[in-house]
């Protein structure tokens, strides 16, 4: 664990100095991009402001209805991760129950090297949708947007979009909750979106590939079996000896009807390998090959022929939806750098909540604003809790 946080501090040393280097040589603020000296990284610009006023005026009323069903679905995002968390807790200290760990994504720590490319396009994705959202909900509530940026800090990357506070200020409360849950709001909707194709996998690809007729072998483990006798990433496997396969289930049934250490013969698209199994780690009565494979889909496209393109597909879209719904539920937090700290101050710091005064700390403070400062600081210490546990679960 330390090795690995000490390999990542190295490498996002040597990325923020080729950064600045590159940003002196090429003089980028130019470009209106500027990086700060605590490591943040900022490119502004207000050539997106037309087309997201096109598009909030479009269809103004559909924006409105839509995002006011955001501003109840924030609060029950909120409500749902504090609960989540809450018997996340309880789970982890009764020892009753799965805890489900909560890690931030670093990239060589929590994400695998190879899982970067999914990674990244994922929260390009996942940020232009939450920041698209924000701007359109922004337009349709008038209230003007000063520009569009990227936001990179530290390793944390993000998009941004510059409000008119003085209008974000003055505008009605029901205005202001649409425009700061829009965000949350458009990734929940695309990560119930990418769940849903994910769950029909077959069927939304169905119009350029045939239903699974294999499996294509997409790992192979160091020192397996199926690396000794040649095995590789991209093999499609059709049969087991002599037994046809129809997709990675049946794969994995067949196998486990065949003993350990037997001979194994793998008919792929590529001829007949023959091997000698091993011993399966978890049950060595059962036959070890080293492979791991995902649903071979043939191709009714020359240029979608590579049979690991679906696979690839397939890896995106849990990416996606994975960061769409942690950026949905996290985000609405009542927590200040969150958009749900500002969510939550516009809703308590309504008068009829604040009409009747307490005393706290000395001061005389409303009752939704002292109940606000309570759900900042339970929703922070919940998540650190969280975090916390579940570094030690690694």
């Amino acid at each position: 664990m330390i090795g690995d946080i000490l390999l990542f501090l190295a490498y996002l040393s040597i990325f923020w100095a080729t950064l600045f280097i590159l940003y002196k040589v090429f003089k980028l603020e130019r470009y209106n991009v500027e990086i700060k000296p605590y490591l943040v990284l900022l490119w502004k610009t207000e050539k997106l402001n037309v087309f997201i006023f096109k598009v909030a005026n479009y269809a103004r009323r559909f924006w409105k209805v839509l995002f006011t069903i955001g501003v109840f679905l924030g609060i029950g995002e909120a409500l749902f991760t504090l609960n989540f968390f809450i018997s996340n807790i309880i789970s982890y200290y009764s020892r009753m129950g799965e805890v489900q760990p909560i890690l931030p994504l670093i990239p060589g720590i929590t994400i695998s090297f190879n899982s970067l490319p999914y990674f990244i396009i994922s929260v390009v994705l996942v940020f232009f949708f939450h920041e698209f959202a924000h701007g359109i909900a922004a337009f349709t509530e008038n209230v003007n947007i000063k520009s569009v940026g990227i936001l990179l800090a530290m390793f944390l990357g993000g998009g941004f979009v510059e409000l008119d506070e003085n209008e974000m200020n003055s505008a009605k409360v029901l205005s202001k909750l649409r425009i700061l849950a829009s965000g949350s709001a458009a990734n929940l909707i695309t990560g119930i979106i990418a769940l849903s194709i994910i769950a029909n996998f077959s069927f939304f690809i169905s119009p350029f590939y045939g239903p699974p007729s294999g499996v294509v072998v997409v790992e192979v483990v160091d020192g397996s079996p199926a690396q000794f006798y040649g095995v590789k990433v991209g093999d499609v496997i059709l049969r087991i000896n002599g037994i046809k396969i129809n997709n990675s289930l049946s794969f994995s049934n067949i196998l486990s009807s065949i003993p350990a250490n037997s001979n194994v013969t793998l008919t792929t698209l590529r001829g007949d390998i023959c091997m000698i199994g091993g011993a399966h780690p978890s049950n060595a009565s059962k036959v070890f090959l080293g492979v791991r494979v995902f649903n071979y889909y043939p191709s009714s496209i020359p240029l979608l022929s590579s049979p690991l393109l679906p696979y690839y597909y397939y890896n995106f879209l849990n990416w996606f939806e994975v960061i769409s719904l942690s950026a949905a539920f996290i985000n609405m937090l009542p927590i200040s750098f969150f958009d749900g700290g500002r969510f939550f101050e516009v809703l308590f710091s309504h008068k009829t909540l604040n009409s009747k005064k307490t005393f706290f700390m000395g001061k005389s403070v409303g009752i939704g604003e002292l109940f606000l400062e309570i759900l900042k600081f339970a929703s922070l210490l919940l998540l650190f809790l969280n975090v916390s546990q579940s570094m030690f679960l690694r």
